[in-house]
């Protein structure tokens, strides 16, 4: 996972929306005696039009004029709430032109005028991540979603880049998801149900059963269902013959209730998202691809979105990856993996389109565009590093460089805490078997790592192995029948059978 790319421009929409009320009406929140004070007026006049400038795109100069009102003595004499408002958009703006500093002291200012108000702790943590202070960070989403009273305004990527920072620190990581779903936070307006599930295991893990039992009632889409069925610590919340916990009902449900509200919207958002990837679990790959034609032909002459409809966009184009790859049209599914990585370079999910598509590049036999890629990247997190390394040592094997396969090998096993189904891969390239097995049962033992594994080991609908993935293919599937293997399921889990797609994977 890496670190989330800031959605700023659309955090300062949402401080313009938010302040609109307040900020742009200076003359209606000054007292009496005031109206008649020329240099306050005046003043005034000043923050209408480096409002305006900002609502207008102009931010360079909006925050130059913020810059100028903010250190003036008569910001003191502004009504509370459009002090603090106010403070608030010129600190979103300097964090727009790349001034963390400057943003963190107006926004301090913003709480001094208006302790603990959501929006400007919500901007904070822009601020934070900006600066690497992720503990910051989490402290002021916590106490921006503890004090709203709607939905905090931050994106998904953003809370699942916080929580996942928390991983040795399960007490504050509940307490952060739990404000959060108190909140009716819904992130990008899609109910979060992967955080939810995060929150549930903690809660059982902790012994707060009532809690878990609520959050697992806001739990509705199908691959979160298969895993609250495959793990035995929610057996007395999962009643698996109950049609609310039957994975291919609550897949048809979910992808009826989005096919009627993306009808309703028409927009590239994270509902249209959202359905793409449920078609995918029930197998609508065709339609998958008729569905996305238009989108390709657009991305292909040229003609991508920007902002947050860029994002989505590459989701779905990943998903017709996917689609094309199940249909056999190997070419035509590069050639998508290329146009997701092109429209998602510069989103927030870059690392993992690119990523993706070095792996679909290294198994169709284009080893060394697949490595030029991988040499581009930076910014990595543990996860991304030992992923990139995976694909290294198996072009090392394939040309011959123990060199480079031994330091490849070297960096996957230091990263084998932060990925562990990562280090597995490498044990199963290998073909040492005893190792593989006993990193599985290692995932199936831990709290934290179980819910992947049980969800990778469920049988489901795949596709055909390519050449390059027959050998791991057929490990993985005499791994996951060895008796050790099969008696550490048991203690912790189970498998079943799903009639529905495992997403990405030929296993």
């Amino acid at each position: 996972m890496s670190r989330p790319t800031l959605p700023l421009a659309a955090l300062l929409l949402t401080v313009l929306a938010a302040a609109s009320a307040h900020a742009v009406e200076p003359h209606s929140q000054a007292p009496a005696q005031d109206i008649a004070d020329t240099p306050f007026s005046a003043y005034q006049q000043r923050w209408e039009s480096a409002l305006m400038m900002a609502g207008s795109g102009n931010m360079l100069g909006a925050m130059i004029a913020f810059e100028r009102l903010m250190d003036d003595p008569l910001f003191a004499r502004l009504e509370p709430a459009v002090r603090g408002r106010n403070a608030q958009i010129a600190g979103a703006t300097a964090l727009m032109q790349d001034a963390p500093g400057v943003a963190r002291r107006y926004l301090q200012q913003a709480l001094t005028a208006l302790p603990n108000d959501p929006a400007t702790l919500a901007t904070l943590v822009s601020v934070e991540l900006a600066e690497d202070n992720t503990a910051a960070a989490t402290l002021h989403l916590l106490q921006a979603a503890t004090h709203a009273d709607a939905p905090v305004q931050v994106d998904t990527q953003t809370v699942s880049y916080l929580q996942y920072t928390l991983r040795a620190q399960p007490a504050q990581r509940m307490a952060l998801l739990k404000s959060l779903f108190d909140n009716q936070w819904t992130g990008d307006g899609v109910e979060p149900t992967g955080l939810w599930l995060v929150l549930a295991t903690l809660q059982v893990e902790h012994g707060h059963s009532a809690e878990a039992a609520a959050t697992i009632a806001r739990i509705d889409t199908p691959l979160e269902v298969i895993a609250l069925r495959s793990d035995k610590r929610f057996d007395r919340y999962v009643d698996r013959r109950d049609p609310r916990f039957d994975p291919q009902q609550v897949a048809q449900r979910k992808l009826d209730d989005l096919r009627v509200s993306g009808l309703l919207d028409r927009r590239l958002n994270a509902k249209l998202a959202a359905f793409g990837f449920i078609q995918l679990m029930v197998g609508e790959n065709e339609q998958i691809v008729q569905f996305t034609d238009d989108m390709a032909r657009m991305v292909s002459a040229g003609q991508r979105p920007a902002g947050e409809e860029a994002t989505w966009l590459a989701w779905l184009l990943d998903y017709r990856t996917l689609a094309l790859r199940r249909l056999d049209r190997i070419d035509d599914s590069v050639a998508a993996a290329r146009l997701t990585d092109a429209v998602g370079a510069l989103g927030p999910d870059a690392a993992e389109h690119r990523m993706n598509l070095a792996f679909m590049l290294s198994a169709t036999g284009h080893e060394r565009e697949s490595d030029t890629l991988l040499a581009g990247m930076d910014g990595l997190s543990p996860f991304g590093l030992a992923a990139r390394a995976y694909l290294t040592f198996v072009h090392a094997r394939e040309n011959n460089d123990p060199a480079a396969a031994a330091a490849a090998r070297a960096e996957i096993v230091s990263h084998r805490k932060d990925a562990p189904q990562i280090h597995m891969e490498l044990l199963i390239e290998e073909g040492d078997m005893e190792a593989a097995a006993a990193a599985l049962i290692s995932q199936l033992e831990s709290a934290e790592d179980r819910t992947d594994a049980l969800l990778s080991l469920q049988d489901m609908r795949v596709y055909p192995s390519l050449p390059a993935e027959r050998v791991a293919d057929e490990r993985w599937r005499e791994l996951k029948q060895r008796a050790d293997v099969r008696a550490a399921i048991n203690r912790v889990g189970r498998i079943e059978r799903y009639p529905l797609y495992s997403i990405s994977t030929s296993r």
